[in-house]
């Protein structure tokens, strides 16, 4: 997409002869200081035209949508990362799977005034080197 063509200034339709479809975005002061302290620099010794805040956002949008790394997505979400619907999660997972990570489990546990996880009792099995001596009446006789 060629950046330079579009007008961000053109109300318009659906990318037509009209213009490009144009969407609203909201952001927050500090990120409105930071698009205006870029714009700043950018117009600083430029007399041959002057880009606006919406063509800055618009281009720095579209660069960064081409270079963005996996670092950058990491850093990304853990900037999101709600603690709630990670919970929401792991809950529905565990109804899917009828089972709690033991993790969570231990901490249920915990919270509910047990210090362990009851234990379920196992069946002791024959040990394979028990040696079961049969009597016979023959053996005695030597």
């Amino acid at each position: 997409m060629n950046i330079d063509n579009i007008d961000i200034n053109k109300a318009g339709g659906n990318n037509t002869e009209e213009g490009p479809e144009l969407h609203r975005l909201t952001i927050s002061r500090v990120a409105e200081q930071a698009l205006i302290s870029m714009l700043d620099r950018v117009n600083d010794g430029f007399n041959v035209g002057k880009v606006n805040r919406n063509n800055l956002a618009t281009w720095s949008l579209i660069r960064f949508s081409e270079i963005i790394s996996h670092e950058n997505i990491k850093e990304i979400r853990a900037a999101h990362t709600d603690e709630f619907a990670a919970l929401d999660m792991v809950l529905r997972r565990a109804k899917e799977t009828g089972k709690l990570p033991p993790e969570l489990s231990a901490y249920l546990h915990k919270q509910m005034g047990q210090d362990e996880i009851p234990k379920k009792k196992t069946k002791k099995n024959l040990q394979e080197n028990n040696i079961n001596d049969v009597i016979d009446g023959d053996d005695k006789k030597q």
